[in-house]
């Protein structure tokens, strides 16, 4: 059985017809989520969004954008194995960051015994998550389940076994391609291959994405749902009558925007600044405070940090307010993985929502998008020289001009 928190915020659904969508992560301005409720709601769902606290985000019951938000608190007896290793290494727990079990950090769980009491830590701490949810699952019977990425499916599994919901499995990512898994890939292949065949229905968020899968598991390619921003996000106007950045040329602001984290070119963005003056660089997302060091930490090496600003998550609706005064929007993903190589981030809809250029790497959904929308450049992946170069092009007043148009006429 659910705790009695859990069916309180059930109990505030009512007793329509009730639609579930789970996330692992404390579901905190995450506009997929969001969006996916609001749909729900308006072909006459009630719906529900299940997820678990975080090191942050504490709070068990909640709402946003009027859906109630109910967060799991999955627990393990190992549990102690994982602070100890935080007091040993000093490093903090995970912001707002999805939780994905992240690789252990150095220090105290170089020990064997350590790293494999953590690692057991997280195994339990996933069964505990899939018991609570199964039972909330069971509790209330909804008529859909809307589970986000593979580490929800099982709950799915279970429901369609249980017999009653339809299921949906949304794929944001490749998830056995994707950025350090711990897990053997043959493994997240397999159990991939029984949520296709099991769930009624297969989404994903690029058109890569539904290549690889139509091809690996030998289904119809899934359907492409992007992650384009409500025309309600659109400002009336972006900048200055002529199309140049709000910033001015004396203060041009580049941003990128999404959860800071590896592969997503952000070291080159600051590396860049070296190379191009007259320029600041605003990051907008949560990170994990160590990776956030490093970024800080490189700042600083490059003796840019006066041109760095972090900037933290914002919630969905004051995102395009928040970006539309920089210049360009960066989108400078990095093929450290197959996934990353076929993705379509949502960071590109949202920098065209707010009429603004984007610089995205040069990779095949992102090219796509861009070249066909001419709302941009493309640089090639690694190479800070040539994202300056391109950054130093895009800024120039006229070439400005020209891109916010083209982004404002594909918004």
């Amino acid at each position: 059985m659910s705790t009695g928190t859990e069916r309180q915020a059930f109990e505030r659904v009512g007793d329509g017809r009730r639609a579930l969508i789970i996330r692992r992560g404390p579901c905190l301005y995450d506009s997929r989520i969001l969006r996916e409720a609001d749909t729900l709601r308006k072909i006459g769902y009630e719906p529900l969004i299940l997820g678990v606290v975080s090191e942050d985000v504490r709070a068990t019951r909640d709402e946003q954008a009027g859906t109630p938000i109910i967060r799991l608190e999955p627990t393990s007896p190992l549990a102690w194995a994982r602070s100890l290793q935080r007091r040993l290494t000093r490093r903090p727990g995970p912001t707002e960051v999805e939780e994905r079990d992240p690789q252990p950090a150095p220090g105290g769980s170089q020990n064997p015994l350590m790293r494999m009491a953590i690692r057991v830590h997280r195994w339990l701490r996933t069964l505990d998550f899939y018991r609570r949810a199964i039972a909330v699952v069971r509790e209330q019977r909804p008529a859909l389940i809307h589970c986000n990425d593979y580490n929800t499916m099982w709950v799915g599994v279970a429901a369609r076994l249980l017999g009653g919901s339809a299921v949906i499995y949304d794929s944001h990512e490749l998830w056995p391609d994707r950025n350090q898994r711990p897990e053997p890939r043959w493994w997240l292949i397999a159990c991939e291959f029984l949520f296709v065949h099991l769930a009624h229905r297969t989404i994903t968020a690029s058109p890569g994405y539904a290549q690889v899968m139509a091809k690996r598991y030998r289904i119809a390619p899934p359907g492409v749902i992007r992650n384009i921003p409500d025309a309600s996000m659109l400002p009336p106007a972006v900048g200055s009558e002529n199309g140049d950045s709000p910033a001015g040329d004396g203060d041009r602001l580049v941003l990128d925007v999404g959860a800071l984290t590896t592969g997503r070119g952000l070291e080159l963005s600051i590396m860049a600044l070296n190379h191009i003056d007259d320029v600041r660089l605003r990051l907008v997302g949560p990170a994990r405070p160590a990776y956030l060091a490093e970024l800080v930490e490189l700042a600083r090496r490059e003796g840019v940090s006066d041109r760095v600003e972090f900037a933290g998550a914002v919630s969905p609706d004051q995102l395009v307010e928040t970006i539309s005064e920089a210049s360009v929007g960066l989108a400078l993903i990095q093929p450290v993985c197959l996934s990353y190589r076929m993705s379509l981030p949502n960071k590109v809809f949202e920098y065209v929502a707010a009429g603004l250029p984007v610089l995205g790497t040069d990779l095949p959904a992102i090219s796509a998008l861009v070249n066909e929308h001419r709302i941009g450049l493309l640089a090639e992946p690694g190479e800070v020289e040539d994202v300056a170069a391109k950054l130093r092009e895009m800024l120039e007043p006229e070439r400005n001009s020209a891109f916010r148009d083209a982004a404002r006429e594909a918004a």
